[in-house]
């Protein structure tokens, strides 16, 4: 029968008195009922604060630590102000709880009723429906300001077009005053003579 620590359930040697990694004394209890590791302050009473988990992946059962930093969490949140999908990204993509023995995400989180289901990455629903309303925002805007700068070249090619217009009307009308004035000058000439 192996004794594990009842604060960071690491498995601790025979007649150890102290946790070797976490330093909490050991309480022994008696050889037919071991003393299962449910809080992380070291007594029976569960912790109301800590989530109970069951790992996949060395099937351990007791308080689960925590997979987000504090530190990683605060910068997450500092992005919501120029980049929300940043802080959005973080929280879908990483687990809340981890397994204190393997470190493995891979776990079940106890419910209400007492029944261990299975960790999502932290978002509900709600946070996937804003992350497709940013996206499809971001791509209308991307879209809106390509057919915006084509409009403005087509625009700018239209006032070129009508100032060549007006510039071949202005050639025309100088021509034909030229053949005009000529003719005039004609006329006067023949009838002097």
């Amino acid at each position: 029968m192996s004794i594990h620590c009842q604060k960071c359930a690491k498995e601790l040697k025979e007649g150890a008195k102290f946790c070797a990694s976490c330093g909490t004394e050991v309480k022994t209890a008696s050889p037919e009922k071991e003393v299962p590791a449910q809080s992380n302050t070291g007594n029976n009473i569960p912790d109301k604060s800590t989530a109970i988990i069951k790992c996949g992946n060395c099937e351990y059962i007791g308080p689960a630590e925590k997979n987000r930093s504090l530190a990683a969490s605060i910068l997450a949140w500092i992005c919501v102000c120029f980049a929300p999908l940043i802080t959005i990204l973080y929280f879908v993509a990483t687990h809340k709880y981890r397994c204190p023995k393997c470190k493995s995400t891979f776990l079940g989180v106890k419910n209400k009723d007492g029944v261990f289901t299975g960790q999502r990455g932290g978002a509900t629903r709600w946070v996937f429906i804003i992350i497709i309303l940013l996206v499809g925002i971001a791509i209308i805007g991307i879209l809106s300001s390509v057919v915006l700068a084509s409009l403005n070249t087509a625009r700018q090619k239209g006032a070129d077009a009508a100032v060549k217009a007006n510039l071949a009307s202005l050639r025309t009308e100088g021509l034909l005053y030229e053949d005009s004035i000529n003719l005039t000058l004609d006329f006067v000439i023949i009838s002097e003579r």
